[in-house]
């Protein structure tokens, strides 16, 4: 049994029949279990559990129901594969005390993962997986084993978890004005869980022009990982070209994520989404409510927030961080550069297939094209270019890279003077033009992500080199 179990910015993951084994998710879930099992958890006595379409994880959720069942708990388990916000919903729905959801989210095929919902519907806290991890070495400290075992499969009950999570998200957007608008709609699930949510509420609402690529299980990901960013997408912007949408929705592989491609088959990053987002909340919605984004997200929500009055909190990254703030405050919109972006009367929860919704209502509600939207907020606060590199350095210079990044707080870089460095989460530049560059070790898995905004292309080039050389040197 392995012991080098880590929970990251989002989860505990592993590589398959390495570290992440049937052994350790049980072991993972016992001490889950205990921390849910305290006097002091909140909730009834039921665990949510759900999957997504990765390898074997169908396994892990029923190893990780059959530990739940043994402790007492009554353990809920999907009937088939769910997105991860689906598996939050229900624990809302159901009062439980938590849920747990078998995936790896973005990460390549060869990774599965364990991430920890929380009683009120969102990922579990810092405090809570502090807690968990507590429990976690007591049991390893014990040498405790859970072997897997048939007898507690019986008491494992199952639950269709879509009626009630679909009907949640229709309730919360126009669909009447959507259907009206009669875009024609490209949706690609990436081979992810969420596949059939958007298509189904879309079709049952009477909306025409819908198509979907991609929806098949298909756990290899079709060789790409199943995250909406542009080295990802070549299938989304090939389709959009042949069916002629008017725009292509994107989630990823658990469905949290949002990611986009306008009617020229173009990228749109979720800083743009976000963006879009907030305006048509604030403009046409009339929502109230403040705004919170991490520090790897653009300037462009730091002026629209001032625009509309709304207080702007930022966070390090992990969407944890947002959720928080979602159950301290009246927060109408938080969201982080990865895509994860939540709204405010669903769940403190990022949720790809609501925001695509949200995407298609403010479409709707102009009458514009993503594009037209995108071309507009620039147009009123300029242009704001970005790009993100993940670097894969050689494992043995691990340690070195993550203390130079440590102590890295130049005065001067890319040919610039540094106007503030911020350590809140890895190494972030500021310049005096508000441009900035990001170096941060990822949470997850052995990658140094290279984050850069500014008013140019090429400047981002210039910035994301510095960035590269400063992490290979």
């Amino acid at each position: 049994m392995s012991t080098n179990i880590k929970f990251g910015t989002d989860g505990w993951r592993g590589i398959i029949a390495d570290d992440f084994t049937g052994a350790n998710v049980r072991l993972v879930s016992q001490a889950t279990v205990n921390y849910f099992k305290n006097p002091e958890t909140p909730g009834n006595s039921i665990v949510i559990v759900g999957y997504d379409n990765r390898s074997q994880s169908e396994y892990f959720a029923l190893e990780a129901a059959k530990i739940v069942a043994a402790s007492g708990l009554r353990a809920i388990l999907s009937k088939q594969s769910c997105s991860s916000p689906a598996v939050s919903y229900l624990v809302k729905e159901h009062g439980a005390k938590g849920g747990i959801m078998i995936t790896a989210s973005h990460n390549p095929p060869s990774f599965n993962g364990f991430k920890i919902k929380a009683y009120y519907g969102g990922p579990a806290s810092p405090s809570i997986i502090k807690m968990v991890e507590e429990e976690l070495a007591l049991l390893v400290a014990e040498n405790r084993t859970y072997p897997s075992s048939s007898e507690y499969k019986d008491r494992v009950e199952t639950e269709d978890f879509r009626p009630s999570f679909l009907k949640q998200i229709a309730s919360l957007v126009d669909l009447d004005r959507i259907k009206a608008a009669n875009f024609k709609v490209l949706i690609d699930p990436m081979y992810g869980s969420g596949a059939g949510y958007l298509s189904t509420i879309l079709k049952d609402a009477g909306v025409g022009n819908v198509f979907e690529i991609r929806g098949e299980r298909n756990s290899y990901f079709g060789g790409i990982n199943p995250e909406p960013i542009v080295q990802n997408m070549a299938a989304t912007f090939a389709a959009v070209k042949e069916f002629g949408a008017d725009v292509a929705v994107v989630s990823d592989g658990d469905a949290d994520r949002v990611g986009a491609a306008d009617s020229l088959g173009r990228f749109v990053d979720s800083h743009r989404i976000f963006a879009v987002l907030l305006k048509h909340l604030a403009e046409q919605r009339r929502w109230t409510g403040d705004v919170v984004k991490t520090l790897s997200t653009t300037q462009l929500i730091n002026k629209l927030s001032a625009k509309y009055g709304r207080k702007l909190y930022e966070t390090p990254i992990g969407f944890k961080y947002i959720c928080d703030l979602m159950l301290e405050k009246d927060i109408m919109i938080g969201g982080e550069e990865s895509g994860g972006i939540g709204v405010k009367n669903h769940i403190p929860e990022r949720d790809g297939v609501l925001l695509s919704l949200l995407l298609l209502e403010a479409m709707a509600y102009r009458g514009k094209k993503l594009e037209e939207l995108i071309d507009e907020i620039m147009l009123e606060f300029g242009d704001h270019e970005y790009d993100r590199v993940d670097l894969h350095p050689d494992v043995e210079r691990w340690d070195a890279i993550l203390s130079h990044l440590k102590g890295f707080k130049p005065s001067e870089l890319a040919g610039k003077p540094v106007n503030d460095v911020s350590k809140i989460d890895g190494t972030k530049i500021i310049f005096e033009d508000e441009s900035w560059l990001l170096l941060r070790p990822s949470g997850t898995e052995p990658v140094v992500r290279v984050y850069a905004e500014a008013s140019s292309k090429e400047r981002v080039k210039e910035l994301i080199a510095a960035g590269t050389l400063t992490v290979n040197g």
